[in-house]
């Protein structure tokens, strides 16, 4: 911890200059340079997202809906928990609802917020809302159109194993799963 705060001070010292380097459709890409007194300056890029949020969606056998969609950045189909970027200024619940029908054709009647987490916070902004979504019924809103996206039905004890197998790769996915074990044996 004794570092840390070093580091801390040490930033809070120095003079920032903060340049746009990149603005795209969901975030932005910003350079900032520290000129520290005794150091040389240095540049950070930082990726500013406007966060997102995952769920868990529980229907009534107790048993979980995952996706599967094939993510061109990796280029390989994964497991992954539905989830979705926050649009503008749209609260966390209502970006849950919106993305639990567009991917899985489902709204959740209960909400359970399941804290959250940053995505990767040595470069992105990014700050993941997890939720729990039960009571499940039959609701679809249009979903994007470039997405094609499966749903696969798993128990708890399933996706446990597909992460120890290492077949559930994707960290969102990881982290949702084990805090809802966590949840259910709090």
């Amino acid at each position: 911890m004794e570092h840390s705060l070093k580091q801390k001070e040490l930033e809070s010292q120095a003079s920032v200059h903060s340049k746009e380097i990149y603005q795209g459709k969901i975030f932005t890409l910003r350079r900032d340079t520290l000129q520290f007194d005794a150091l040389p300056p240095h540049d950070w890029d930082i990726i500013l997202h406007p966060g997102a949020v995952a769920l868990i969606p529980v229907n009534e056998k107790g048993n979980l809906l995952l996706i599967q969609q094939w993510r061109r950045a990796i280029g390989k189909i994964i497991y992954e928990l539905p989830a979705g970027t926050l649009d503008k200024e749209e609260p966390p619940l209502e970006c849950a609802q919106r993305e639990l029908q567009e991917e899985t054709g489902y709204k959740a009647n209960t909400l359970i917020p399941l804290q959250g987490f940053y995505s990767a916070p040595g470069f992105c902004t990014e700050y993941i809302h997890l939720f729990i979504a039960k009571d499940l019924t039959e609701s679809s809103l249009p979903g994007d159109i470039h997405e094609a996206i499966d749903v696969v039905e798993v128990s708890l004890e399933k996706a446990l194993t597909l992460i120890d197998n290492n077949e559930i790769q994707d960290a969102k996915t990881i982290c949702g799963i084990l805090r809802y074990h966590r949840y259910l044996n709090a």
